[in-house]
């Protein structure tokens, strides 16, 4: 009768084992390799089954994951508090890249490697600086989706992927001449009312479209200092920038009520019919968007020689980007520099 029980037991062991589509010597050696393998003291049948199910829940865990387009979404929800400039850009990087790379959209996060990345690149854009663009973006993705637990690598850190940062070219900042015929414009254009966005953006190198969002009362003249909150700038990152006196004089020519914006009404309209007049942009010399940033960090540079100071008013994380990007004295003596900060505005 015990035989009988035993062939039994046996029959159902084999029928077990077989519906899994392994061999008994299969099932034997993983069994033996399980118990070898097991950690501590007590009954190993219960420490066995331990293992399986935290090995089952880590499996789980390492195997979540969710499409590139569910992780896109994620991202732009955690990033929803930035500026809508920024956000856009997100939206339109991945937007992009998913309607010009077939199967983008439903590819799973955990699955996808660096050399897919820089594929889906290349293909979604053309340019070195919209291509450096993608990867940066790429990256915050994979940096959400890791946070989530959807992938446990950023495929685009690092060297990881070969998309260098474009090469920058030198802008030439404006020489005091040329400053002086822009500051004759602005006075004497539209009644003046662009004098303290004017001022701001040269003299405390506040970028144009930081300088939109300001209003009077983020100005200080007791503590001289300009407050730019981190919601209104382009990083992300509030800052203080100082007043020197020749911005003073330039803020105190304009000053409304506390909270009325910098930048009068048609603000755009008014700036580029100002740069024209004095002799930029339409039939005359191209304007660079971020000119009056640049001339504020080389007249500073060659004025105050306070590195570590003017990359905090800048807004910059390290003093590379101020040396390689922004800083061009050339030509720029100590002369122009004392003229450029001379209260005789």
């Amino acid at each position: 009768m015990r035989r009988k029980h035993t062939q039994t037991t046996e029959r159902t062991a084999l029928q077990l084992i077989r519906q899994y589509g392994i061999s008994i010597m299969e099932a034997a050696e993983l069994i033996q390799q399980m118990f070898a393998a097991l950690p501590g003291r007590g009954p190993r049948l219960a420490r066995a089954r331990k293992c399986m199910e935290l090995g089952r829940q880590e499996m789980v865990r390492r195997e979540k994951t969710v499409p590139f387009r569910e992780a896109v979404r994620e991202t732009l929800l955690a990033k929803k508090h930035r500026r809508q400039r920024t956000v856009s850009e997100i939206r339109y990087i991945c937007d992009r890249l998913m309607r010009k790379c077939p199967g983008l959209s439903g590819h799973p996060v955990r699955s996808m490697r660096p050399e897919e990345c820089r594929a889906w690149i290349h293909c979604a854009f053309s340019t070195p600086r919209q291509r450096y663009k993608a990867r940066l973006i790429l990256s915050g993705v994979f940096s959400i989706a890791r946070k989530r637990g959807w992938c446990q690598r950023n495929p685009t850190a690092g060297n990881a992927i070969d998309i260098p940062p474009p090469a920058e070219q030198t802008i030439r900042v404006l020489s005091i001449p040329e400053i002086e015929k822009l500051k004759h414009t602005v006075r004497n254009l539209h009644h003046g009312e662009c004098r303290a966005a004017f001022g701001l953006m040269l003299y405390a190198g506040i970028r144009p479209a930081e300088v939109k969002r300001l209003t009077w009362g983020m100005v200080d003249l007791e503590e001289n200092v300009v407050s730019l909150p981190a919601r209104h700038s382009k990083t992300g990152g509030g800052r203080q920038v100082s007043i020197r006196p020749v911005l003073r004089k330039w803020l105190m020519e304009a000053m409304p009520g506390k909270n009325a914006p910098i930048c009068p009404e048609n603000w755009n309209r008014k700036w580029k019919e100002i740069r024209e007049k004095a002799g930029w942009g339409r039939n005359g010399i191209p304007w660079i968007q971020d000119v009056l940033r640049h001339c504020y960090a080389s007249y500073h540079a060659k004025r105050f020689r306070n590195y570590p100071e003017l990359q905090y008013e800048m807004g910059h994380s390290c003093l590379s980007l101020l040396k390689t990007r922004y800083l061009n004295m050339e030509g720029i003596t100590s002369k122009d520099a004392a003229l450029f900060w001379s209260e005789a505005v």
